[in-house]
């Protein structure tokens, strides 16, 4: 694989110049002298990051950081010499310090009700004592904001909740959020305030936090920045329990998802034990609009529906044109499963700039109304911290494979038609009294693929998407009609044909705790859920010439 790596970082080279020219989000930083008009920053791997580190110097690069979580380093180099670098053997490859965006976008007395965690039965889990108590979440965002909700566990005791700060921004010593968003991500979660309605307004409040801040006021972050939030959470995951790391931000794929530096540091913190839940963009509704690091087969990509403010009826549920849809460039099913995300009011502080710059979304004082998949991103890290809390030998692989096999996908029972297709709404919307309780075979091999071996260069692999002549979306060995017509989709569509999510009582709520079995038995969900266990979950080839980077210029 080793002339595969170089012959890539070549082709990324390419890329690069052609996005430097464009002005596509490279993180160019400006030159000491005008004269040194081509000075940049770049992310450079190697095999020894310390060779690595030499090489920069000596072709007159300043090194920022030193990543070793990806073998590599952060540095400000003049553009001219990065093909000399990639001709030193030491070198593997070269990716510009791109930046990410939020996956978040802002909505036109009382502490105000948080309706999502009823519309994924996070209260029902609670009523059985399952809370998120002995779960650590990092939140790498913008921050976090000093609110009561995120700084207070549930009893008033703030001992313990916010365990650990990072700042990677400007290196506070004390939790600060000056964008919102991270904020607003973490009340998702973790809020531990009582709404209106008398229930707890996040999934997990019972949940410990760590803050790890890599944007900026303006919601911006770097790769590098980025890449040492993570590289921190991972070596400080044992000192706090850090078992899931949440992460609301997106940006364009430019590479295979195992050619990222963003990805690469994602899939070392899932192989360290750390479930990990990022989002997957609010680029659609079109086919192939999935984001980095939502792109990364390993992690667990979140896609968002609304419950079009009607919590409790089910029937006029739909997943709303920001939504990014599958299959990724690399051929798999993204994204893994759908929550809600329209109109979702979570934590936030007035002088924090979303609060400032947008004030028709400020939901009473210390409360904002955002859209987007970052806070669906973040219900599905609450669901995940209330199943470890619950269980917590779970590895990151059973975690995702009972969220597959538990989440409740649109599908009409009478016609066995699905309303989405699997590219656009995974497994299904989670429900995390399933997710919780249900009675799942455990799969602890990760799903067919080696992520050490993917790490390591030895192998890559592809799913099992593909675009026929006619451009419709299939999946190789299927004849046209798998899982009633959810494995084809031409792409654009986005309208339900309406099934199952319009029948918000089909599994009799006043009954469902009679045995808490009830679902685990049943035939109704079978070994793999109503997808079965067809082509969804087999979707691991070795890299070659699928994908469809072919069509799209790569």
């Amino acid at each position: 694989m080793t002339h595969m790596r170089i012959t890539i970082s070549r082709l990324l080279w390419v890329m690069v110049l052609v996005v430097m020219s464009a002005g596509l989000g490279v993180g160019v930083t400006p030159a000491r002298s005008q004269v040194a008009s081509s000075l940049g920053t770049y992310i450079l791997q190697g095999e020894d990051v310390d060779q690595v580190m030499a090489l920069v110097r000596r072709y007159g690069g300043v090194v920022s950081s030193r990543l070793d979580l990806i073998h590599g380093v952060a540095a400000q180099l003049d553009a001219q010499t990065i093909p000399w670098l990639l001709s030193e053997k030491a070198i593997t490859q070269v990716t510009p310090n791109g930046s990410l965006t939020l996956s978040a976008k802002g909505d036109h007395g009382k502490t105000p009700a948080g309706d999502f965690g009823n519309v994924v039965g996070a209260n029902l889990v609670w009523s059985l004592g399952v809370n998120g108590k002995g779960v650590t979440m990092a939140v790498v965002d913008t921050g976090l904001g000093w609110h009561p909700g995120l700084f207070k566990f549930p009893d008033g005791r703030e001992r313990g909740r916010i365990l650990a700060w990072k700042d990677f921004v400007e290196d506070s010593r004390h939790p600060k959020d000056p964008n919102g968003h991270g904020t607003h991500v973490a009340g998702v979660i973790a809020n531990s305030q009582n709404g209106d309605d008398d229930e707890w307004n996040g999934i997990a409040p019972w949940v410990s936090l760590v803050g790890v801040r890599v944007a900026d006021e303006a919601g911006s972050a770097t790769y590098e920045r980025v890449i040492q939030g993570i590289q921190w959470v991972v070596e400080n995951r044992e000192r706090y329990n850090i078992r899931v790391l949440n992460f609301s931000m997106s940006a364009p794929v430019r590479s295979p998802y195992w050619a990222d530096p963003v990805n690469q540091a994602l899939m070392a913190a899932w192989a360290a034990g750390i479930v990990v839940v990022t989002s997957a963009g609010n680029n659609g509704p079109g086919a192939l609009s999935i984001g980095v690091p939502g792109n990364n087969p390993y992690v667990i990509t979140v896609g968002g529906f609304t419950d079009a403010y009607t919590p409790d009826d089910w029937r006029d549920d739909y997943i709303p044109p920001f939504s990014s849809a599958g299959p990724t460039h690399d051929g798999f099913i993204k994204p893994d499963v759908v929550a809600p995300g329209g109109h979702i009011v979570s934590t936030m502080l007035p002088n924090s700039l979303l609060a400032r710059t947008t004030p028709e979304n400020r939901v009473g004082g210390n409360y904002f109304k955002m859209s987007g998949t970052s806070p669906a991103t973040a219900v599905v890290s609450g669901v995940v911290a209330l199943m470890l809390s619950y269980n917590p030998a779970l590895t990151p692989d059973q975690v995702k494979h009972r969220l597959h096999m538990t989440a409740i996908p649109q599908f009409n029972p009478q016609t066995h038609e699905a309303g989405y297709s699997v590219w656009q709404q995974g497994a299904g919307r989670v429900f995390a009294p399933l997710a919780v309780f249900a009675e799942v075979a455990e799969d602890g091999g990760g799903f067919g693929m080696d992520i050490q071996a993917d790490l390591a260069g030895a192998v890559h692999y592809v799913g099992y998407s593909y675009r026929d002549q006619e451009g419709i979306y299939r999946l190789f060995g299927d004849d046209g009609t798998w899982a009633g017509g959810a494995g084809v989709w031409d792409g654009i569509s986005i309208a339900s044909q309406g099934g199952l999510w319009s029948d918000g009582g089909f599994w009799g709520m006043s009954d469902f705790w009679g045995d808490r079995g009830f679902w685990g038995d049943s035939a109704y969900w079978g070994s793999g859920g109503f997808w079965g266990d067809r082509g969804f979950w087999r979707e691991r080839r070795l890299w070659g010439h699928g994908g469809f980077w072919g069509h799209t210029g790569w």
